[in-house]
């Protein structure tokens, strides 16, 4: 029986592809992912299942073809943080699927500034309210979220400043290991007039300097 792979397959850009992933794809017959990853892998002339939107389905073929074909689940980032690993592991038993981890955009995120993260708050915005948001930032000093297009950064960052939010650095990094990567560094107040925002990796910390 063929174990279904679940593949973290970085932020983006090829360059952050684990080889272990990338030997992995190559022996799939069949990529499970979202339009972005799978575009990656389109030279390889894989059998692909579109997965945003469509879990259920992608559960079910993955139950009733794993047996004769070697899947692949392509997940952004690493599949153990906010990932469809899981949905999968709610189907599977442990033994029936492989983990192989990617770079979190977390991870480069923190990178790009220079600090550790180990100390941070991870939170997804990604179609998830969290009503708790501000008693999050607000009992962290140091917050990594992951945005969306519902509530983006300059709301984010209103947000907390109707709510005595104050005395914070905010580092917003949209489309990290792409050519088009854009990081910007400042403050609420100044964040909260600023628009155009796509997906992003927003930080959020205490700086007791300003």
């Amino acid at each position: 029986m063929n174990k279904v792979y679940i593949v973290g397959i970085g932020p983006g850009s090829e360059d952050y592809l684990l080889p272990v992933a990338r030997k992995e794809i190559k022996r799939s017959d069949v990529l499970v992912g979202g339009k972005r990853a799978l575009a990656l892998f389109r030279d390889l002339n894989k059998e692909e299942i579109y997965l945003e939107g469509h879990f259920d389905q992608a559960i079910c073929y993955i139950e009733e073809n794993r047996d004769r074909k070697k899947i692949a689940v392509l997940v952004s980032g690493d599949p153990g943080l906010y990932s469809f690993l899981g949905q999968i592991s709610r189907f599977l038993k442990k033994e029936e699927y492989v983990v192989i981890p990617g770079i979190s955009a977390i991870q480069v995120a923190f990178a790009r500034i220079g600090e550790v993260w180990q100390d941070a708050k991870i939170i997804s915005l990604h179609g998830r309210k969290v009503d708790n948001l501000v008693t999050e930032v607000k009992a962290h000093g140091k917050i990594a979220l992951f945005t969306d297009s519902n509530f983006p950064p300059s709301q984010i960052a209103s947000c907390l400043l109707e709510n005595d939010v104050e005395n914070r650095r905010v580092v917003v990094c949209e489309n990290l290991t792409y050519p088009d990567e854009k990081i910007v560094d400042t403050n609420l107040e100044t964040l909260s007039q600023m628009r155009g925002f796509g997906l992003c990796v927003m930080i959020i910390e205490e700086d007791l300097e300003r």
